[in-house]
Formats: C-alpha cells, sequence, structure tokens
C-alpha cells in the first residue's frame, strides 16, 4: 500500500516539477530536499515611492548594526535604473536579526548623495521605520527592523528631500 501511495506521489511530483510549480515545497515534503535553510533566513522587500524622475539610479543599502550603519559595509546593497513607481528591490537570504535600510535616488548616477551648503543632501532620501533624522541622519535604532525567521517582510519607504518633501 505505502509503495502504492509512495509511487503515485513521486509521479505527482513528477508532473508538478515539469510545470515548474511548487517544486521545492513538495519535494521538501517527500523528504528529497532539505529546506531547512529557507526557514532560517528572512526576506526584505523594499518598495520606493517619492523619487522625483526616472532619470539616475535608486540606491539601497541594508545594514545589519549601528557600527556599520551609513558606512561602506552594508550586510546588502543594490542599485537600479529609476522608473516607474513603486520601484521595489528584494534582498533573500537575510539572517534573522535586527536591520535597518537606507534608500537614494542618485539622480545623476555618481555614486554619491549630493550635497549643497552646510552638507544638506540635494538627492532625496528615506530610511526604513518611517525614520527622520534632525539636522543630521536617522539613527540605525530610529530606522531599525526585526525580520524573523521565514519571514517576508515589506518595508515601504518615501524618498523625501532633506526639508521632508
Amino acid at each position: 500500500m505505502w509503495t502504492i501511495l509512495a509511487k503515485a506521489a513521486v509521479q505527482l511530483a513528477a508532473a508538478i516539477a515539469a510545470g515548474g510549480l511548487f517544486t521545492i515545497p513538495l519535494a521538501a515534503s517527500l523528504g528529497g530536499f532539505d529546506c531547512a535553510s529557507a526557514r532560517e533566513t528572512a526576506t526584505l522587500t523594499v518598495r520606493l515611492t517619492g523619487f522625483s524622475s526616472i532619470e539616475g539610479e535608486l540606491d539601497v543599502a541594508v545594514y545589519a548594526d549601528a557600527d556599520s550603519w551609513l558606512g561602506r559595509d552594508p550586510a546588502a546593497r543594490t542599485r537600479i535604473p529609476a522608473g516607474t513607481q513603486p520601484a521595489e528591490l528584494v534582498f533573500e537570504g537575510l539572517a534573522p536579526s535586527i536591520y535597518a535600510v537606507f534608500a537614494w535616488h542618485d539622480e545623476n548616477s555618481d555614486g554619491r548623495l549630493n550635497s549643497g551648503p552646510m552638507r544638506i543632501p540635494t538627492e532625496r532620501f528615506g530610511y526604513s521605520a518611517g525614520a527622520r533624522g534632525r539636522f543630521g541622519p536617522a539613527s540605525f535604532d530610529a530606522a531599525a527592523i526585526t525580520l524573523e525567521s521565514g519571514m517576508h517582510h515589506i518595508e515601504y519607504i518615501r524618498l523625501a528631500g532633506a526639508s521632508g518633501r
């Protein structure tokens, strides 16, 4: 009896795999695939709005601690061409932890957050958790979000100028 059921399950798995649907979960349920690592990581989707044009690039950096916050060593980083709003960037395989996100619109694609007098940014930017800085950047703690094992978190960030608009 079990042999017939196992054979039917394998045939069903092969049919579904041929269609490209549910391949990993089904294989895991049959004991042929270890998806423990997928359960032990988290996915972060960042949705950006508020960028002023389709020129340049959007830069999003995910930081894992206050020591690296806004530095050159983020846990994850990506740049995409600016386009229609909202823009969506997905970071997969993040270890469960506390993170903070900084995003900005590099309108002239020079790789820097440009600033004017008194080092006030001239390009639009934003932080996770709706954080805002006062007379400087927001703190890691203000922008902190928690990602738990197996979680798919969606973070909405509205880019704004230094004045918040």
